[in-house]
């Protein structure tokens, strides 16, 4: 292993023990050093070079976005959530990211972009724990049945998604008072 892929290893390895011990100003300095470091890797996105440790700058890569991801909502942080996924999306080359990807659009009330993201899904990804949960939330989101929406928060398939679960509870009481207030207008004229 070269020098700079045992640095960026080292690094992280510190970057995991601060999350786990809840440290996330400590966290949060050790990602954005990573994150520089990261950039010195011609194998990584948007160039994707060929070099003889590409796979392993690669995979930790992505593990460094995976955890950065957990981390930010652990730490509640939308918009750093938001930048570190799009940060993570290029290492995906199969369906991991469409769960969260469903439930981040769900949460926006972006319900025409979830949809189709887990439209592309196939059938068989559909039947997958995490992917089937996203999934009937929508259903119950674009159904108006919002008491199963908030009822699913008891039965997260990941301790992760009860962070996505709070903020599509506040979605879905804007969504409720936004009919409230239309049927208003409504009845009142």
């Amino acid at each position: 292993m070269d020098s700079k892929l045992t640095e960026i290893s080292q690094t992280f390895e510190r970057l995991k023990a601060a999350a786990i011990r809840k440290d996330y100003d400590t966290a949060t300095r050790l990602l954005s050093q990573l994150k520089v470091l990261l950039t010195g890797f011609t194998s990584l996105p948007p160039l994707f070079e060929q070099t003889p440790n590409a796979l392993q700058e690669l995979a930790i890569a992505r593990d460094i976005y995976e955890h950065a991801v957990v981390l930010r909502v652990h730490m509640e942080d939308e918009e750093a959530f938001e930048r570190d996924f799009l940060q993570l999306k290029p290492y995906y080359t199969d369906i991991g990211s469409q769960p969260v990807e469903g439930l981040r659009l769900l949460v926006q009330n972006r319900i025409a972009e979830c949809h189709t993201a887990l439209e592309l899904l196939s059938p068989a990804a559909l039947q997958k724990q995490y992917i089937k949960h996203a999934v009937e939330l929508e259903q119950s989101f674009m159904e108006g049945a919002y008491n199963r929406v908030l009822s699913a928060r008891q039965t997260l398939p990941d301790e992760t998604y009860r962070y996505f679960m709070d903020l599509l509870a506040k979605t879905v009481r804007d969504e409720i008072a936004g009919c409230c207030e239309r049927r208003h207008l409504i009845i009142s004229q």
